[in-house]
């Protein structure tokens, strides 16, 4: 449990993790590819998927990336948190596709935690999203959160 800028800045340098296994479903692919405008057959057609090394149809890299803060919730509790912004990532990289119904899970180290002028901590946090049975990281990234805590009653 994290509670304050402090407790924040006393991560710095902590493994945290794994998280729990989530699976991605064909539904949840879909549903991804309807949201970002991008039907490629390698996600959406398990027919035409069928016929490619992979065998199956696979999830977005940037659907695994954006499962950041659903893994995140399993690794950490912000108790106390009155605002939070995602400012980005400083690097990302996609190295094994997911299959469907694959699941996928996160481990996190927090890189660096930097109190900021208006009272919040900026946290840089290093990625790495494994899948099940994989034998190398599905993503590995790098990104970037602003956290402002509630003040000490």
């Amino acid at each position: 449990m994290v509670s304050s800028v402090q407790e924040m800045l006393d991560l710095v340098g902590t493994p945290i993790g794994p998280s729990a296994w989530h699976a991605i479903s064909q539904d949840h692919i879909d549903r991804f590819a309807e949201a970002t405008g991008n039907p490629a057959a390698n996600h959406v057609d398990p027919e035409w998927a069928a016929r490619t090394p992979m065998g199956v149809t696979i999830a977005f890299g940037i659907q695994v990336l954006a499962m950041t803060t659903l893994l995140l919730g399993d690794l950490w509790e912000l108790r106390g948190v009155v605002n939070g912004a995602d400012c980005g990532s400083n690097r990302v990289r996609h190295l094994a596709p997911v299959p469907v119904d694959g699941r996928v899970r996160l481990r996190a180290t927090i890189a660096s935690a930097e109190p900021v002028d208006t009272g919040g901590v900026r946290v840089v946090t290093n990625l790495e999203f494994e899948t099940e049975g994989g034998t190398r990281p599905v993503c590995v990234a790098q990104v970037v959160h602003l956290f402002w805590f509630a003040a000490a009653a």
